[in-house]
């Protein structure tokens, strides 16, 4: 006896649904599954904003997303990788950007929430100073209980010192929860959490996706100096390179002068203190061998010093020289 199978019938707002994300799929080159844990529809409102022109943002059953995928699959090679990922609560981005940049947006766009009981706190949570806008009554002993300091005043509340409540990592009371919702405190960060990113062929993981940018500055500032560095070594001239090879060229050629004696101004000085510094090793040699040699005490420093002297000395003697002459001579032309 056969027994008939029962046809499921299918309903048409889930075959309009997949027909919908098969569209998606097929028009967009980023297909990513995010994490819609804590998300709530005010603050999907705000990311779906924040994304425009970026992203589309939809959220969709996983079975429905797992059937768009099967059928879109034969069409995107690798596609199918997507459907084991479809699990918990989701939401599913479609996007031509590159997915590296939408994962950078993704982290910066952040919606701050209020708190409910049990949230772990991200940071110190400082309930700031201020008028509270609320009027006495039994909440003062909600004030009271987290030590914060309060006054009445013109009616209402008022903070007199800003109060740190909770420590970053601790949990949060329900009466805390409560306190800082009345005070219009919104203290948990949350944000789409991606999971993976389907992207020409592979499907990328959280962690491939994250960019550690500082990290990625330092190896290319490593790149550049060790460039760098090759191109000043190999004397291969760029414009960062050669002032770096120029200034190492005058330095090896002054260098160079100085060694062989080359007497031009820019080395002669240092050619002086080298041969001076040259002699003081040889007269100490002289005097271990013969301690009774008297020899001149100079050191290498003081060779322009006694070079300038020298000049001054002879420049003067020029110049008495000439006023006598000129003394002599008027003499001459007056005794005639």
């Amino acid at each position: 006896m056969l027994i008939a199978k029962r046809r499921v019938k299918v309903k048409p707002e889930k075959i309009a649904r997949v027909k919908e994300l098969c569209q998606l799929i097929l028009g967009h080159e980023v297909i990513a599954i995010a994490d819609l844990y804590g998300l709530g529809a005010r603050q999907m409102q705000e990311l779906r904003k924040a994304l425009r022109g970026i992203a589309l943002i939809k959220v969709a059953k996983n079975t429905l997303m797992k059937k768009a995928v099967e059928l879109c699959s034969n069409e995107k090679v690798g596609l199918e990788k997507l459907a084991e990922h479809l699990k918990g609560q989701n939401a599913f981005i479609f996007s031509n950007e590159n997915p590296f940049t939408l994962a950078f947006i993704l982290d910066k766009y952040k919606v701050m929430t209020e708190a409910k009981p049990g949230d772990v706190a991200p940071d110190d949570i400082v309930i700031p100073a201020g008028n509270t806008g609320i009027a006495p009554g039994p909440i003062m002993s909600k004030f009271s209980m987290f030590k914060i300091p309060v006054k009445i005043e013109e009616g209402s509340i008022w903070i007199t010192k800003d109060t740190v409540v909770v420590k970053k990592g601790d949990t949060i009371s329900a009466e805390l929860a409560d306190l800082l919702k009345r005070l219009g405190i919104k203290p948990i960060e949350v944000k789409l959490k991606l999971k993976v990113a389907y992207f020409k062929g592979n499907v990328l993981s959280a962690d491939e996706l994250h960019l550690d940018l500082e990290e990625y500055r330092r190896r290319i500032t490593e790149a550049y100096q060790a460039a760098l560095n090759v191109c000043a070594e190999t004397s291969f001239i760029t414009s960062e390179s050669a002032p770096i090879i120029f200034r190492k060229a005058v330095s090896a050629a002054r260098l160079l002068s100085a060694l062989s004696a080359i007497p031009v101004p820019e080395s002669l000085v240092e050619s002086i203190r080298l041969a001076t510094a040259r002699a003081l090793i040889l007269a100490n040699l002289i005097m271990q061998i013969k301690p009774e040699a008297k020899l001149l005490e100079i050191t290498p420093q003081q060779v322009p010093e006694k070079i300038e002297k020298e000049k001054e000395e002879k420049k003067e003697k020029e110049e008495k020289e000439t006023e006598e002459e000129e003394i002599a001579e008027g003499l001459a032309a007056l005794f005639g």
